[in-house]
């Protein structure tokens, strides 16, 4: 062999040597490159609902294996406890947006970037699929304000930084059977609160039989245990009624004008259940809202996107349409209770990057795009919005997902559920009054859910 290419050979093993890419180059990438597995945890989506978005999440990165698995609702938060004190916590999970200050202390804010194994398209000639490992800049929170609607800004972002992502925003709509509407000689639903005390009072679209017995129901509201969401309906007149919910100490007495906005708004839920005004059409007697809406003996109905699919899946035997949740006459502005999950990275992750990576990718707009359309949910991001808006099964979500909003900021939404539950039973049975007394009493107790414990 020629000296000068014995001497070339030599120089080249040395570069080699000496610029890392030899042995020990290759044993960091081995480490790098190892095999990732994401447990994931949620509730309301199925893993076939899940698939499109995993798959093709995994297609591009073929090192990380997603294994998502759904629980039952009334076991889930448990299971979540269990896994913490145990150590063995999942990688992300998703939860209701309302659980976040709960949470917030156990979860991964999104960090300013992410080191994540990839295939990238590399070559001039020949394009191969090549694996690399990038680091990639996390979402800002000026992305999050531009790219999602303001609720989800509201929401997910706590003391300067981001704890989570929604797929999905869904907010409350207007459910109604147009047999009924058809038989009352109604020809169109109701778009305010007007319309429907109107409908009742005059057009008869509350059937109450001998006893006050109700043979049709003109609208599920003014209770509280066979009302699904009740606190989202009342929270929504409340909204519209500009009473102040906001803030993080619950003060909504501050000030005389939401007083009284405040108990008009209770005092209007509460007529639907009270025998002695014209518009009773609702009493603790009566079945699940839903499955009384399903039999058809229901008119309107106020309810989520969850509820259109299982209408779907169930095949009634009578018309339905959706519309928009009705406005308070002489309000100002539109204003949606909204009600939906995010995922969030626990810190106890041992694949927090991974984990955030996934996230990112799967709420953004091309891969969330057939979640949306095959499980037939309203979108979070504003870019999807116009499309949505030409799907009739989704129009009416989207086009409140602008103006959705919610109000409650404490640590324990069950509790001050349970809380204005009491209240409005109490009003019912005439234990309390609707007066500043008795909203003091109700402003009080749910004041002690913003406490962290």
């Amino acid at each position: 062999m020629p000296r000068l290419r014995i001497l070339t050979i030599i120089l080249f093993g040395v570069f080699i040597m000496t610029t890392g890419f030899g042995c020990k180059q290759s044993i960091t990438n081995k480490e790098e490159f190892k095999p990732i597995s994401l447990e994931y945890w949620g509730v309301w989506d199925t893993p076939g609902q899940m698939a499109s978005v995993i798959n093709a999440y995994q297609d591009t990165h073929p090192t990380i294996k997603v294994r998502y698995k759904n629980f039952r609702y009334d076991e889930y938060e448990q299971k979540l406890l269990e896994a913490a004190w145990e150590d063995r916590v999942p990688d992300l999970f998703m939860i209701p947006v309302s659980w976040l200050p709960k949470y917030q202390e156990r979860l991964q804010a999104i960090p300013k970037s992410v080191k994540i194994p990839i295939l990238e398209m590399q070559g001039t000639i020949k394009k191969e699929a090549v694996p690399v490992l990038k680091t990639i800049n996390s979402l800002s929170l000026r992305d999050i304000k531009d790219r999602y609607v303001s609720v989800v800004y509201d929401n997910v972002i706590r003391e300067g930084e981001i704890y989570g992502l929604p797929y999905s925003v869904d907010s409350l709509v207007t459910f109604y059977n147009s047999d009924l509407l058809t038989a009352s000689n109604i020809p169109e639903p109701i778009e305010d609160f007007h319309d429907l005390v109107e409908q009742i009072q005059k057009d008869g679209l509350s059937k109450i039989g001998t006893g006050n017995r109700i043979i049709q129901a003109g609208v599920a509201m003014g209770g509280t245990d066979n009302i699904p969401r009740f606190f989202d309906i009342l929270s929504s007149i409340m909204m519209q009624n500009d009473v102040e919910l906001k803030g993080s100490n619950f003060n909504p007495l501050q000030s005389k004008d939401s007083t009284r906005y405040m108990a008009e708004a209770i005092g209007f839920y509460t007529d639907f259940a009270n025998p002695n005004k014209s518009v009773f059409s609702w009493d603790d007697s009566l079945p699940d809202a839903f499955e009384i809406f399903t039999q058809g003996k229901l008119a309107y109905f106020f309810g989520y996107s969850y509820h259109a699919d299982e209408l779907r899946k169930r095949g009634v035997q009578f018309d339905w349409d959706i519309t928009n949740f009705p406005k308070t006459r002489g309000a100002e502005g539109d204003k949606y209770y909204s009600n939906y999950w995010i995922n969030v990275v626990p810190k106890k992750s041992k694949n927090k990057d991974a984990a955030w990576n996934f996230i990112q990718s799967a709420t953004s707009k091309d891969l969330v795009v057939n979640y949306l359309d095959t499980n037939k949910k309203p979108t979070a991001l504003r870019a999807l919005i116009k499309d949505q808006l030409e799907d009739d099964e989704v129009r009416v979500f989207a086009s409140q997902v602008l103006a959705a909003d919610n109000w409650y900021k404490g640590y324990d939404l069950t509790a001050a559920e349970m809380y204005m539950a009491d209240f409005i039973e109490d009003l019912l049975s005439g234990e309390l009054n609707l007066d500043e007394s008795g909203l003091g009493f109700l402003v009080q107790r749910i004041r002690r859910t913003y406490q962290a414990r």
